[in-house]
């Protein structure tokens, strides 16, 4: 069966329409900050003696609210943000201080694309925060995931965040549910691929962060 992608509502590649988006997004929704912190906090308690030098790679990295956080506070990260939006990167650069942007990488590329994955090493810690929906369609997220795992060593940790359709045992209306799913799709997604390890981390009004390993 043909999917039928659905379209989105904001051209992200527009200088305008990524700046109304990144001003708003931290506003509409505060609560995003306790799971930067969740990720500042997890990453800085990795074991210095097994990660001395923390390999993360951020997949729709968008204005890099994300990348500030762990950047100004986890000294041992060299992050990498891929994006498909030149507007959202140049709007993350400039956030950043030199010793920050000293340890980021911007990669310009679409991870709809086939061989999105296909020019890294393994990372150490891999997020999708609020991005799974850009695939447009979640019978994609399979595939998708399995292009992550490739990127993953056994000790890696794959983050996903993203609103769940359900909220409170009830429908969300202002999610579609061909881009949104629910937590149980979520979990046999993580299954279907083959991770061993699957928990929820994190869930605030509808926003859910799962965390998954190998």
């Amino acid at each position: 069966m043909k999917i039928v992608e659905v379209p989105s509502p904001i051209n992200l590649q527009d200088p305008t329409d990524a700046m109304v988006w990144a001003n708003e997004a931290n506003i509409k929704r505060p609560w995003r900050y306790d799971f930067f912190n969740y990720y500042v906090n997890y990453i800085n308690n990795l074991n210095p003696v097994q990660y001395p030098n923390i390999q993360v790679l951020e997949i729709g990295s968008g204005p890099g609210f994300l990348a500030k956080a762990i950047l100004q506070t986890c000294p041992r990260v060299h992050y990498v943000a891929l994006d498909f939006s030149e507007s959202m990167h140049i709007f993350s650069k400039n956030t950043l201080l030199d010793n920050e942007l000293s340890r980021a990488t911007y990669i310009l590329k679409d991870f709809k694309t086939e061989d999105w994955h296909q020019q890294f090493a393994k990372f150490d810690v891999v997020i999708i925060h609020q991005a799974l929906h850009e695939l447009r369609h979640k019978s994609y997220a399979h595939k998708f995931h399995q292009q992550v795992r490739q990127l993953l060593h056994d000790d890696s940790t794959y983050f996903v965040c993203d609103h769940l359709i359900y909220e409170n045992n009830h429908l969300n209306p202002h999610f579609n549910n061909q881009l949104f799913m629910s937590k149980d799709e979520h979990y046999q997604n993580f299954k279907d691929t083959g991770f061993s390890q699957i928990e929820t981390a994190l869930e605030i009004k509808g926003l859910c962060l799962f965390k998954v390993q190998p």
